[in-house]
Order: structure tokens, then C-alpha cells, then sequence
């Protein structure tokens, strides 16, 4: 596998971070984009995962999504209020965030415009499940194949996301303490069949902060995913080859969610994971890998 350096690409106007994964042997024209999930970086990708599908001839494109890691901030926006937001949606009021979902669908147009990617199969976990969503029903010509992962339709009458018990904490310039709450919550909604091991977690907090630790950007992504509201009708209106692959034991966005977009999307493939949480545990990849590859109609490879 070649990977080249990340780097920064103009795209929608913004500069996002990115990073392409080329397998020795390529054998399927079409790429893959991995989109990650609320606050998230690209860094969180397990490199077994990427790996998995490079060996199988596919290339893979990772990137930071707007206001996280090295991608661009967007702080001159200010900050949403968060309850406000919520309470005004509960009566039906309009609230103005700084941009929504559609905006960061179409910085994943952008991306394919920079890196001159006619089609792509995107692959969208969570905060990036509903990315995926809009680009399937507002950019279906450019989408081949679409995997949503872990992530809900929006309708009002499903779960709402659980709430975290952990709270960040109160000095943000206190690294040690910043490590131990990273830690923790990145095992708070972890697969139980598919653990990472403490140590593993703690070095990836440690170079997710000392990448980019910025949760002001988590603030606004959040009201971008609040205000997009639900999108059961316009999924209904989708024409592409829909997979939905949700973690029955996902404690963060409850299993029905999932369910409820397979439902609504026009032949869309529903693929419940027994032991698999909101996250992409190690050996993650064996489980659903294959059904992937298959979806996107790829062999796989040879000592999967």
C-alpha cells in the first residue's frame, strides 16, 4: 500500500486535511471515502480498517470534516447555544447555526472536486452517517455506493443520542487531565465484542489532543446535526445502493435508529452487528469487511 502524507486541499471554499490510502494492486476505479463522526478526527481511523479495504484493491480517502483536527475552524462563527437550540426545536422555531449537514456534504463534493473524483463510495459513521445520508439524496450522480454507519434517520419520535456522563475538564490547558477525560469517553460507547485495550486508548487521546483538541468545533457540528431535523422524507427519495450497518450493542444512538433509516431508503440493506458499540473497535474490519466488500461488489482479499 502507498499512503501519501496528509495535506490540505481548497474544497467548498474551506481547507480540509486529507489523506489517500493506494493499494499496491488497484483494482476497483471507484475510491472510498471514510467520513468520521461528531468531533472526530481522521487520525481515529484504525489503520487495521483502512488496510482491510486496500488490500482489497480499494482506494481509501480519509479526511478531518470542517472545524476539527487540521481541517479549518470555523470560530469567527461563535458558539451555538446548544439548549437554546434544542428548546426552540421542540416549538418549532428556526434557530440560525453557522452552517448545517448539507454544508458538509458538500465539502466532501468539494474533496472530490480538489482530487478530480468523478464518483466515490462514501462510508459515514455516526455525525457522518447523516453526512452520507445528504450526499446520497442531493448528490446522488456522484455517489456509486453508500454505507451508513451507526447513525439515525432524525425522525423526532426515535431515542435521542444518550447523554454523556463525563464532563471535560474545567482547566482545558490541564493535558493530563484532558488525556484521562479522552480516555474514558472513548470507551464510554466502545464495542464490547470488539474492545480496545486502555493503553491503546490513552495513546490515541494523547494524539488526538496533541493534534487538535477544539471543542468548540464539536459545539457546532453538534447544532448542525440538531437543526437538520428529520430526514425520513428526503431518504425516501434516495436512488443509490444503501447499506445501514448499526452496533446492537451501540449505547450512544440507539440500535432502532439505524433500523429507521434502512427503512425509509428504497431497497436499502439493513446489517445489525451483534457486540459492536458506537465505535470501530479492533478487528472490527473481520466482522463487517466482508459484507462491505460485497455490497461495493469487490473480492476480497486473499487471507481475510
Amino acid at each position: 500500500m502507498a499512503t501519501n502524507n496528509p495535506s490540505i486541499v481548497q474544497a467548498n471554499g474551506l481547507s480540509l486535511c486529507m489523506q489517500r490510502f493506494t493499494p499496491e494492486t488497484k483494482t476497483h476505479a471507484v475510491p472510498l471515502i471514510l467520513i468520521r463522526g461528531l468531533g472526530t478526527q481522521m487520525i481515529q481511523w484504525p489503520a487495521a480498517f483502512i488496510d482491510y479495504f486496500t488490500q482489497a484493491g480499494l482506494e481509501v480517502i480519509i479526511f478531518d470534516n470542517r472545524d476539527v483536527g487540521e481541517s479549518q475552524k470555523l470560530d469567527a462563527a461563535g458558539i451555538p447555544d446548544i439548549m437554546g437550540l434544542l428548546e426552540d426545536q421542540k416549538s418549532g422555531a428556526t434557530f440560525p447555526v453557522p452552517y448545517g449537514i448539507g454544508d458538509m456534504a458538500e465539502d466532501v463534493i468539494g474533496l472530490m472536486d480538489a482530487l478530480a473524483i468523478d464518483k466515490a463510495h462514501v462510508f459515514g459513521m455516526s455525525l457522518g452517517g447523516m453526512v452520507a445520508q445528504h450526499l446520497a439524496f442531493a448528490h446522488g450522480e456522484r455517489m456509486e455506493k453508500v454505507i451508513c454507519v451507526m447513525s439515525t434517520s432524525g425522525d423526532p419520535d426515535l431515542p435521542m443520542p444518550a447523554v454523556s456522563d463525563l464532563a471535560p475538564p474545567d482547566d482545558v490547558e490541564d493535558e493530563a487531565a484532558l488525556v484521562d477525560y479522552l480516555t474514558q469517553s472513548l470507551a464510554e460507547h466502545a464495542s464490547p465484542d470488539f474492545p480496545t485495550p486502555e493503553p491503546e486508548r490513552r495513546a490515541l487521546a494523547e494524539k488526538i489532543i496533541a493534534r487538535c483538541y477544539h471543542p468548540a468545533g464539536v459545539v457546532r457540528q453538534m447544532a448542525a446535526a440538531i437543526i437538520d431535523g428529520s430526514r425520513v422524507a428526503r431518504l425516501k427519495t434516495i436512488e443509490r445502493p444503501f447499506l445501514v450497518i448499526h452496533g446492537l450493542a451501540d449505547t450512544l444512538i440507539d440500535p432502532i435508529c439505524g433500523e429507521s433509516i434502512a427503512a425509509h431508503v428504497p431497497g436499502a440493506i439493513w446489517r445489525p452487528v451483534a457486540g459492536m458499540g458506537h465505535d470501530i473497535g479492533p478487528q472490527l474490519e473481520q466482522e463487517i469487511g466482508p459484507d462491505i466488500l460485497a455490497f461495493l461488489g469487490v473480492e476480497p482479499r486473499r487471507n481475510a
